[in-house]
């Protein structure tokens, strides 16, 4: 079976997981940014990534564009956010907010750890992560938004590299013995 990772980040965690998510699978890699369509006949499946910024992922004009195609594959989903992977809730509204619900409908999703270092961020999201972080009455909370962190790992993929690797054995044509 062949399958394809496409991905949209905004500071590199979601592109680093879509590598290491090829690297596993062994497939092809590509940013959303420069995918040519005339390339999806060949894929039986497709792995999207996509990092969150402001309570929306990154990739949601990108799958809006392309969801009459998007939704005749398998699509596995997975997000990156700064949001914990527990607070599965919130992570679900993100999608919910941004993709289309008969795209959601037809994926599995996987909820990814991000990144995030204060000084590599823009000088508008700086402002807008402390302006978060001022309207925030939870102390622990604000403290959180506020402090540096890299959660990115290569083992957190397992849980995604399985379901494919499961949808794989189901999927995968059966040879006839002469």
């Amino acid at each position: 079976m062949n399958g394809l990772v496409i991905y949209k980040g905004k500071y590199g965690a979601a592109k680093q997981y879509a590598l290491w998510i090829g690297e596993e699978l062994k497939m092809p890699v590509v940013s959303a940014d420069r995918l040519q369509l005339r390339e999806w006949p060949k894929y039986d499946y497709i792995i999207i990534g996509s990092s969150v910024y402001i309570g929306k992922l990154e990739i949601r004009k990108w799958v809006k564009k392309n969801l009459a195609i998007l939704t005749t594959t398998k699509i596995f989903l997975f997000q990156v956010a700064a949001s914990p992977a527990d607070q599965k809730e919130k992570r679900e509204s993100y999608n919910k907010a941004s993709l289309p619900q008969e795209l959601l409908q037809k994926s599995e999703s996987f909820y990814l750890p991000g990144k995030m270092k204060i000084k590599d961020l823009s000088f508008w999201d700086r402002f807008m992560l402390k302006m978060g972080a001022k309207l925030t009455k939870d102390p622990v909370e604000k403290k959180r938004m506020l402090t540096d962190f890299n959660a990115v790992k290569k083992e957190n993929i397992e849980p995604l590299i399985e379901s494919v690797r499961k949808f794989e054995e189901i999927n995968e044509p059966e040879i006839a013995l002469l």
